[in-house]
């Protein structure tokens, strides 16, 4: 994993109310998963606090639920929830088009949920996630159903990836808030040179529950950079 100087805690609740800045009121709002998502998830329990903000959020994991909950972000489900003004959430890479690598919290499956009906998808991260071309420090990570995985595991082996499965520190199997096995996927820089390809390979393996590729879904980027200052992205369509 990347041993790049990282964005500090303080840096990320910079940018998280930035992000927060971005919510209005009566918004159903995605709250991601990872460090910078959380922060945004505080920031925007502290508007809540303070402005009376009436806004509802929908999780994309069980630990961002339990964060929300206690910073007073009132959570619904997707039975009560067709649709998302607006969803925040980190990256383990960025590319200069914007697009993403994501799941190095295990949370794939549900943030592409949540990204994918949210009619605008900013993603807040430190600076040592812009990176030129994705798969430079993280691997692409795919959640499998574990009947599957074997089967997965060759087909993805057979276009070239070093595969392994993610573990607990136990050394038993990590499974996903779906109770589902998780792959690091390792490919040679010409796999990524076309990530959407990539993407569609992957999405057609029978046993592929998600993959950790978010071609084209950002629209905005809110990144903290290393010199304390902040840098905001934009997709051009």
């Amino acid at each position: 994993m990347p041993n790049q100087l990282a964005a500090t805690p303080e840096q990320l609740e910079h940018i998280g109310a930035l992000a927060a800045e971005l919510v209005s009121p009566r918004d159903h709002v995605g709250l991601g998963s990872g460090k910078a998502a959380l922060a945004f998830v505080r920031m925007l329990g502290r508007r809540i606090g303070q402005e009376g903000l009436r806004v509802t959020g929908v999780a994309s994991s069980l630990l961002t639920e339990q964060v929300a909950r206690e910073h007073g972000v009132p959570i619904a489900t997707l039975e009560q929830v067709e649709a998302l003004e607006l969803a925040v959430d980190g990256a383990d890479e960025v590319d200069p088009r914007l697009n993403l690598t994501k799941g190095g919290g295990g949370n794939l499956t549900r943030e592409k949920v949540i990204s994918g009906i949210a009619k605008q998808l900013v993603i807040v991260v430190g600076q040592e996630k812009i990176v030129d071309h994705l798969g430079t420090n993280f691997p692409v990570f795919v959640e499998v159903i574990e009947f599957a995985r074997p089967v997965v595991v060759r087909m993805l082996q057979a276009l070239g990836a070093d595969v392994t499965q993610r573990r607990n520190s136990d050394g038993s199997p990590f499974l996903t808030d779906n109770g589902n096995p998780y792959l690091h996927c390792r490919f040679g820089p010409e796999a990524l040179t076309d990530p959407e390809k990539l993407e569609l390979a992957l999405r057609v393996m029978p046993g592929v529950v998600e993959t950790g590729l978010f071609i084209g879904m950002a629209n905005e980027v809110i990144v903290a950079k290393l010199d304390g200052g902040v840098e905001r992205r934009r997709r051009e369509n």
